[in-house]
């Protein structure tokens, strides 16, 4: 199980609140896999974890135009990676690929602990140095 850690926190209140949110929702699909239900977790982490994290990339978007964010266009690049690379897995999980689903969950997990901890704290930065949060 992932825990959500201060490294995870950016300041950002409704941001930290969808991190956490994206924490526990791999924790689902890391349970649902810990009790056997492989079936669960696949359709868990498409419909539930995927689907939220498109959610959640927009809203972040959105927020960094609205504070005007100087690095939306490099950030906007940033996530559009991510979803390519998770898209290219589908068709592999799709099949029951338990493979790609472990690659897919595995690069979730590490991209969005990454990106949280290093990539949107420079956001959470910027709005709280000009009094924007």
């Amino acid at each position: 199980m992932i825990e959500f850690e201060s490294s995870l926190i950016i300041g950002v209140e409704e941001m930290d609140e969808q991190h956490m949110r994206l924490v526990a929702l791999l924790n689902g699909v890391y349970k649902l896999l810990q009790e056997g239900k492989k079936e669960e977790a696949l359709r868990f982490f498409k419909e539930e974890l995927l689907a939220y994290t498109e959610y959640h990339l927009s809203e972040e978007e959105k927020f960094m135009e609205k504070i005007g964010y100087p690095e939306l266009k490099n950030h906007k690049k940033v996530h559009e990676v991510f979803r390519r690379e998770v898209q290219s897995l589908a068709p592999y999980i799709e099949k029951g690929d338990p493979k790609a689903f472990r690659e897919a969950l595995s690069y979730v997990w590490g991209w969005l602990y990454n990106h949280i901890a290093k990539t949107d704290k420079k956001y959470g930065i910027y709005a709280k140095e000009r009094g924007l949060i």
